[in-house]
């Protein structure tokens, strides 16, 4: 939509960081290995817990010699009402530089013996940056920058997560370029349910700057830094189809934003879990309430989330990476059953 616009909002929160910050995952869960399954994916940057840290500046790069990959993840949990997901971004890549499709697929087996291929045609909606390939089970990417995609919840067959990389001449092939890749997130999209209310702030802090002044009156700046960090191909969250990279500083946004809304008369069943001791599924983690799947999982301030101001948007202008502004979840009750919530953001890098 653009001009920001706010309707009703929607967070992409991801459950990999989630479940390594609290312990329950480990590097171990997590596997880069080439189409035999058994040799490790060779990095010329980085590795591969820098690509689930949730700092898309902080890009790798994947040898384009590795031929066809495949990255995997275990969610350790066998219930699948723990494992669900319905949503996959892939933040900073050079995709379509590397003439790379991905194909994106959930498993209970971890040798994907009966995959549940979710980038098939048809089975998600292509949000940003995921045109399909050819072969009908695949995304080719149209642009460098970033992807995301959306399913409806996987209620089964879910344990594992496999994003295979090809090149788009097949698997046997080279990549045309090194891949980038900043960060993949993947988990559950939290939806509200309704659009805040009027007088919603938008605010663009241009912080990191001090000011001194001579003895003779001059005013001297300091800046440690304008905004976030320049990615690999493009500037942050655009979207280029040049096979150079493009990082110009006129084509990107300095400074932080940050959005404060309030959403009034939410009914309790919205809003908070029916058992916050609960020990089922049903009755905490896989709550299908704000507090449970929204401030739980994304642990207070501690972990960022992929954040819309129209959750129906696929423009890339209204998405962008954000945390809590302040520690707290407030809410007031203001009728019987009934609660006003507020949320503050701030853009994070």
């Amino acid at each position: 939509m653009g001009y920001n616009r706010v309707a009703t909002p929607k967070a992409f929160v991801d459950l990999i960081s989630y479940n390594l910050a609290h312990g329950w995952s480990a590097l171990a869960n997590i596997t880069a290995l080439q189409n035999d399954g058994s040799t490790d994916v060779t990095f010329d940057t980085g590795s591969i817990i820098e690509m689930f840290d949730m700092k898309p500046s902080n890009h790798v790069v994947i040898d384009k010699e590795n031929q066809q990959f495949y990255i995997q993840y275990d969610t350790g949990f066998s219930n699948d009402a723990l494992a669900e997901s319905s949503f996959l971004a892939i933040l900073n890549h050079n995709l379509h530089t590397a003439d790379a499709t991905i194909m994106v697929s959930t498993d209970d087996s971890s040798d994907f013996s009966t995959p549940t291929i979710v980038s098939t045609t048809g089975s998600h909606a292509k949000v940003i940056n995921a045109d399909a390939d050819a072969d009908g089970v695949s995304l080719d990417p149209a642009t460098n920058g970033w992807t995301l995609i959306t399913w409806d919840t996987q209620e089964s067959n879910n344990r594992y997560l496999r994003i295979t990389f090809t090149d788009d001449d097949g698997a046997n092939t080279n990549f045309a370029a090194d891949i980038f890749i900043g960060s993949i997130l993947f988990g559950e999209i939290v939806d509200w349910s309704h659009s805040p209310d009027l007088g919603v702030s938008t605010t663009i802090d241009y912080d990191g700057t001090t000011l001194q002044q001579s003895v003779g009156g001059s005013t001297y700046a300091n800046s440690t830094h304008f905004g976030q960090p320049t990615w690999a191909a493009t500037t942050p969250w655009n979207l280029k189809d040049s096979t150079t990279q493009y990082t110009y500083s006129f084509q990107r946004r300095y400074g932080r934003l940050n959005h404060s809304m309030k959403f009034s008369y939410l009914a309790d069943t919205d809003l908070f879990a029916p058992n916050q001791h609960g020990t089922t599924a049903s009755d905490w983690f896989d709550s299908d309430n704000l507090h449970a799947s929204f401030y739980q999982r994304i642990l207070g301030q501690h972990l960022p989330f992929l954040f819309s101001i129209d959750g129906t948007s696929t423009s890339e202008g209204d998405y962008g990476l954000f945390r809590l502004a302040d520690s707290g979840f407030k809410s007031t009750q203001v009728a019987y059953q009934v609660w006003d919530v507020a949320l503050d953001i701030t853009e994070t890098w």
